[in-house]
């Protein structure tokens, strides 16, 4: 036994038999100096000993060793979870509910391509079946198999080039695909080309295409933003099979847009049940969703925007990089668009690095700024910019950097969302903010995530990577 071993020995001696003394365990103590060979001098009061060297009693030394333990024990617990004080959602509103962990990505199908997936999405009018395309300049349909249906070309059986966008119109038999050109192409129900029905609405590529069916039910508003930093509202329609496209309302975006929806909501506007197209937008550089409607001439309008951060000369901390609309207590959908109702939800991925966020949304009340929008006679007080919608603002696991992409899906049967990023598909649990990257069985682990989509069933997930190669999950 070394030096210090025997002090540590000695000194607890010392403390047990201050111990026993304090106690009053005088035939114990007793019995303890003989065994130990210890001096009684040692049970003497600090008060009274000539000793300048304080010793603690022992139960001072085991109370601060409880509390600290107590501390270690509570931080490795708030370890456990980045959000451990997340503020409470009002459950009857939005329904956000647990991860479904009873829901499995078990059975699935992968098939194997000539290039990388750009772009991934369900034909929702033509059964279970999938468009791809890629970058070795190829749009195929496949079936739920994986066998491919056919290869989509232009009038002259040729390749329309690297296609960015692409997938189904909802409310319709159509697909359209938009190429790097600039050109939208629509094709019919047997995935042939319509005569027609190239169009260019932009001098340069479309990042970003939304469409919703108008209350005539014979028409749909194109809503496209593209890298000459403008967005267009077009009107599409179909007459004697011949498709035309005309611009209505053109807004210049002062930088690139990151995210673009549309969806519809119902108002009562002076008595009335009115429904409306609501259109958000977020770009590059700047952390408000800026929202939109149409007046009576299909005029684009701002009527308010959104803060995402609660300091109001600190805009540009962060950009948004992917948007999705949540509606908890339902799929609330008609003709493939979104409805938002009271319990509608807006959900935002950052850019924050080395990690995302995660902000969780609630939507202004909206019936006065739509009613405002037609109102001609009504003083222009500038737009309303709401600072207090934010409802959650979770930390993640999820890795990213300044070049990330991320790709946000919200999955009812889940209960939860699911992000596709640089290192794999992660789950989010909105009940308690906890992330944990999901294991999908197959080589999808870890791979960069190019392109996801669900159907509109959300049962199917669909996942295409940047190892030349897609995925279909079917949730069981």
């Amino acid at each position: 036994m070394d030096s210090t071993e025997k002090n540590i020995d000695k000194y607890t001696a010392v403390l047990v038999a201050q111990y026993l003394k304090k106690q009053g365990y005088n035939e114990t103590l007793k019995s303890f100096l003989r065994e130990t060979s210890i001096p009684v001098s040692v049970t003497a009061n600090d008060d009274n000993s000539n000793s300048n060297t304080h010793i603690d009693d022992l139960k001072s030394i085991i109370s601060d060793r409880i509390s600290y333990n107590d501390y270690i024990l509570d931080s490795k617990l708030k370890d456990l979870t980045l959000n451990e004080q997340l503020p409470p959602i009002d459950y009857d509103r939005f329904h956000i509910k647990r991860w479904n962990f009873d829901s499995t990505f078990d059975n699935f199908k992968s098939h194997t391509l000539d290039g990388i997936p750009i772009k991934v999405n369900f034909c929702d009018n033509n059964s279970n079946d999938i468009i791809i395309s890629t970058s070795s300049r190829q749009l195929k349909i496949f079936d739920n198999n994986l066998q491919i249906l056919s290869e989509l070309t232009d009038q002259n059986m040729k390749s329309i080039g690297v296609v960015k966008l692409t997938g189904s119109i909802p409310g319709s038999n159509m697909l359209y695909a938009c190429s790097m050109s600039g050109n939208i192409y629509l094709f019919d129900k047997d995935y042939r080309l319509i005569p027609g029905s190239s169009f260019k609405p932009h001098g340069r590529m479309i990042t970003h295409i939304q469409f919703l069916k108008m209350n005539d039910n014979e028409s749909w508003y194109v809503l496209t933003a593209s890298m000459d930093n403008t967005m267009h509202l077009s009107i599409l329609r179909i007459k004697d099979e011949m498709p035309t496209l005309t611009i209505t309302s053109t807004v210049k975006l002062l930088s690139a847009c990151t995210t673009l929806n549309m969806a519809k909501t119902t108002l009562n506007i002076d008595n009335k049940a009115v429904t409306k197209p609501v259109i958000f937008l977020t770009r590059m550089d700047f952390t408000h969703i800026v929202c939109y409607t149409l007046d009576n001439s299909n005029i684009l309008q701002n009527c308010f925007n959104i803060a995402l951060n609660n300091a109001q000369f600190s805009t540009h901390s962060f950009t948004i990089r992917d948007m999705v609309l949540i509606n908890g207590n339902s799929d609330a959908a008609i003709d493939g668009s979104t409805i938002i109702n009271s319990g509608t939800l807006i959900g935002v991925a950052t850019s924050h690095i080395p990690f995302l966020r995660l902000i969780l949304l609630e939507f202004p009340k909206m019936e006065k700024y739509f009613r405002e929008i037609n109102d001609i006679e009504k003083e222009n007080s500038g737009i309303t910019t709401h600072y207090d919608k934010v409802l959650r603002n979770i930390a993640t696991q999820i890795p990213q950097d300044s070049y990330s992409q991320p790709i946000m899906r919200y999955m009812s049967n889940s209960n939860g969302m699911i992000i596709g990023s640089d290192s794999g598909v992660y789950a989010i649990d909105l009940f308690n903010g906890e992330s944990w990257p999901l294991d999908m069985h197959c080589d999808i682990n870890k791979q960069r995530i190019t392109s996801m989509n669900v159907d509109s069933s959300n049962s199917t997930l669909l996942i295409g990577t940047a190892s030349k190669s897609f995925h279909l999950y079917k949730l069981t």
